[in-house]
């Protein structure tokens, strides 16, 4: 395991949650954060330096941090989980973000770098085969938070080529889930009222934010470069998760279910844009065996398993419980269970 670290995106769900984990190892002796703000995470093993990776002196300022203490790996994970309101502030942050970051890294002689990505990036198609591989070749075309991820993944696969000396690993989780999740795949249950497209149930995915977190952690402490899939055990079609929620699903065709998403976005009265809804309509689902052959990554949770701990917590809560529990409501058959197969 590395003594010294740098990290971004320390206000993100996952890197927080990592931070969590960081600040209770012994070997970890200080973790440098570049953030506009700090971290909701307090630990003496924690110092934050204020860098605006938007900006043109982000470079050399965390270049000079690392030198100066003498850090040797870094986690990059200032990666937005899906689309945000500010598009072009998302756009910079992610894509000239990364441009300053491989820069810093590269000044700095980095020798480990570990990326927060996701399994969005292969975008939510009608010809994405049952499981996608992470050889499946990245299209700059859907919405622009797709496009925006792609491009971040090309200027790391660049980087890559050209500083073969440093060990990079990109892992794309798939949408995180648990009793803390707040993203956009968390909202579209939270609805009172789910849309969806009319004629399409497509399977779909999730990651539990332990098994997640845990992924991180195990990376960091190995040297093993490449795209991973993180993913958990199972798939479930769509219907089930709305079923689970306990929500009224409201089916639309595809155009009127876009301009719905549109609608209730641009009012306020939903944070769901419609960018999202091709990931209602086709499937996108990642295949975890390169992550279970060659990091030893096996996930505790199925994709079930996700998401019924968040949607139990959060009404736990509305009833002014708190829950922090990994899998609320799994009895131990399904705790074993291995996908939508097992579902009643």
């Amino acid at each position: 395991m590395h003594e010294r670290i740098g990290l971004t995106g320390a206000s993100s769900f996952l890197t927080s949650l990592v931070l969590k984990r960081l600040a209770g190892l012994s070997s970890i002796k200080e973790v440098h954060i570049f953030d506009i703000k700090p971290p909701t995470i307090v630990s003496t093993k924690f110092i934050f330096h204020r860098v605006d990776l938007t900006k043109d002196e982000a470079s050399s300022n965390i270049a000079a941090v690392l030198i100066e203490n003498k850090v040797t790996a870094f986690i990059h994970g200032s990666l937005f989980s899906g689309p945000t309101r500010r598009k072009s502030y998302h756009h910079e942050v992610e894509s000239i973000g990364t441009f300053h970051v491989l820069n810093a890294i590269a000044e700095s002689n980095i020798k480990r770098l570990i990326v927060h990505s996701a399994t969005f990036v292969y975008g939510a198609h009608p010809k994405n085969p049952n499981f996608i591989h992470e050889d499946y070749s990245l299209v700059m075309q859907g919405p622009q938070f797709v496009r925006t991820r792609v491009d971040v993944e090309n200027q790391i696969q660049d980087f890559i080529n050209n500083y073969k000396e440093c060990s990079v690993t990109i892992l794309r989780f798939a949408p995180i889930l648990g009793p803390n999740s707040t993203n956009i795949r968390a909202r579209y249950f939270f609805a009172g009222i789910i849309p969806k497209v009319l004629g399409y149930d497509p399977l779909v995915q999730f990651i539990h934010e332990d098994d997640a977190v845990r992924a991180q952690i195990s990376t960091l402490s190995n040297n093993i470069p490449g795209i991973f899939n993180i993913v958990g055990r199972g798939v479930l079609p769509l219907s089930t998760g709305v079923h689970m929620s306990g929500k009224i699903p409201v089916p639309f065709i595809s155009a009127m279910c876009r301009s719905f998403f549109s609608a209730g976005y641009a009012s306020r009265i939903w944070e769901l844009p419609s960018d999202i809804v091709p990931f209602f309509q086709y499937i996108c689902v990642g295949d975890g065996k390169k992550a279970a052959d060659k990091l030893g990554f096996i996930p505790k949770y199925s994709s079930r398993q996700a998401l019924k701990s968040m949607i139990e917590a959060n009404r736990l809560r509305k009833i002014g419980f708190s829950m922090p529990s990994s899998t609320l409501g799994e009895d131990e058959a399904y705790a074993s269970s291995q996908g939508f197969q097992q579902i009643f």
